[in-house]
């Protein structure tokens, strides 16, 4: 989860991030930022092959130490040749890395992408280790250390790559490797290309500050809007301030985000980018319009802009649908037992009934009566907007522990077998609230609500659904079998955590 602080203000004319000020940033930081994103390559690629190599060989470890003690296994098996595998093991992934792009400046809300992509590479290396023994009689390795190999891949990739993430992060907010920008707009268009810039820091751009045109908003602060990201960064001035405001932030490049404003407009920005040789990027006008669903593709040379299609293939729905089956028939069989603990200390610690039952909106808009443990007091107004935190007086004391570790959510599992909800989807909001949703917003409307989501594993869970759309879009536009699985694993690893909602 991509939880870090970056606060740029405005301090005695300089830029300060962190509390260092831009102006200490300087040659070293600048010097880096050319070399920076081939050494990060190189060291990720480092840090790839050591820890391919370390989960190969503890499969190996795992079978001659641990499952020794129970004699399983056909006997030792010579080290030579593992090291072999391991080696072949490593040319393996790594070719499917960097087809995959895992190694390209990409970005993904909560690294959600680069997750997916270990996932499906540590898939296609274990069926290509498991087809060659089938095929190759001369090859003679142990099924079992080859098993026990890929989960320890699937578990130190993602722990690698999680801690050079947050290396990353701290050599980003520190300016070191990156290129350093301006976003002229502090509009909605200017504050979601900070966000992306922010979440992700491989890809190299440290926002600076912000331009506008509009003279009330200069010297204010702009501040983020997510606990997913956090930011607050001073609107610098306007066109006349946009060449001291380079000067002073050292910025290499300008992002222009004006939905609203003439072409003669952004012409006059991008010739006085030219004339100060700024580097410019131009957001085009369609912000309005989904901009999470615009493609671009060229036509011999000449880019073009379209709108993506969500298309769910029969054989995802179907397999999603067998999923949420399986899981809801295994979790109901798992917890029931503490289900009926759970209801009885529900129904003694308050006046009122065990279950809440509340009419919620799922697939299409078709209304359904969604369920969970009560966990506020009887008298609390039905449709009231959802708690933002566990100091919610209308919370009882059993409820703020049931929150918290999700428990008041068991029941919901009868309404994904009824066809209502998916174990992983969009949450379930209430008529009256869907009744205002926008174009945008109704777009999580195309697939069924989950008990499970991005937004319930995000920083942004204790606040309003419809208040952070874009978990929502992005699972509505990548929804797939595999997505799901990874959603699953994260929330488990939450509530673990005892980062339930609030």
């Amino acid at each position: 989860m991509a939880e870090y602080q970056y606060i740029a203000v405005k301090s005695n004319g300089n830029s300060t991030i962190n509390g260092k000020s831009a102006s200490l940033m300087d040659i070293r930081a600048n010097t880096l930022m050319r070399i920076t994103p081939r050494i990060t390559t190189v060291l990720q690629l480092i840090a790839d092959v050591l820890v391919i190599c370390g989960s190969m060989l503890t499969g190996y470890w795992i079978y001659h130490v641990v499952l020794a003690e129970f004699n399983l296994g056909k006997g030792p098996q010579p080290f030579d040749q593992y090291v072999r595998l391991s080696l072949i093991t490593t040319g393996i992934l790594l070719f499917i890395f960097e087809k995959m792009g895992l190694y390209r400046r990409t970005m993904s809300i909560m690294n959600i992408e680069e997750i997916k992509g270990i996932v499906k590479a540590v898939i296609y290396t274990g069926a290509i280790l498991f087809t060659a023994s089938f095929y190759f009689k001369d090859i003679t390795y142990s099924r079992l250390i080859v098993t026990y190999s890929l989960i320890c891949l699937l578990i130190f990739l993602n722990i690698e790559r999680y801690i050079v993430y947050k290396i990353f992060q701290y050599l980003h907010v520190r300016g070191i490797g990156v290129s350093r920008a301006l976003i002229y707009g502090a509009g909605e268009a200017g504050k979601m290309l900070v966000e992306r810039f922010v979440r992700s820091p491989r890809l190299g751009t440290l926002p600076m500050g912000f331009l506008d045109d509009n003279p009330a908003l200069w010297g204010g602060m702009v501040d983020s809007r997510s606990d997913e990201v956090r930011y607050s960064l001073p609107v610098l001035g306007g066109f006349d301030q946009l060449k001291d405001a380079v000067r002073q932030c050292s910025a290499d490049e300008l992002f222009i985000s004006l939905p609203s404003v003439s072409q003669t407009r952004i012409a006059e920005i991008i010739r006085q980018c030219e004339q100060i040789k700024v580097k410019f990027n131009y957001m085009p006008n369609l912000y309005d319009y989904k901009m999470q669903h615009i493609s671009m593709r060229s036509l011999d040379g000449i880019p073009l802009l379209t709108v993506k299609e969500t298309h769910l293939t029969w054989w995802k729905l179907i397999t999603k649908r067998w999923m949420d089956i399986v899981m809801a028939l295994a979790n109901l069989a798992l917890w029931g037992p503490l289900m009926i603990v759970v209801a009885i200390v529900v129904k003694k610690s308050s006046p009122g009934p065990v279950l809440f039952k509340q009419e919620r909106v799922g697939l299409n808009g078709r209304k359904f009566t969604m369920y969970k443990f009560r966990s506020m007091y009887v008298n609390t107004p039905k449709y009231a907007l959802t708690p933002e935190n566990s100091r919610d007086p209308r919370i009882t004391p059993i409820g703020r522990f049931l929150r918290k570790t999700s428990l008041d959510e068991l029941p919901q599992f009868f309404n994904v077998l009824a066809g209502d909800m998916s174990i992983v989807g969009p949450r379930p909001e209430m008529p009256f609230i869907v009744e205002n949703y926008d174009a945008i917003q109704s777009e999580r409307l195309k697939v069924k609500p989950g008990i499970t989501g991005l937004w319930q594993i995000s920083a942004d869970r204790a606040k309003q659904i419809h208040d952070n759309i874009e978990y929502d879009l992005y699972y509505v536009e990548n929804v797939s079998p595999l997505l799901d699985l990874v959603i699953i694993l994260r929330t488990i690893f939450e509530v673990f955590r005892g980062k339930g909602a609030s």
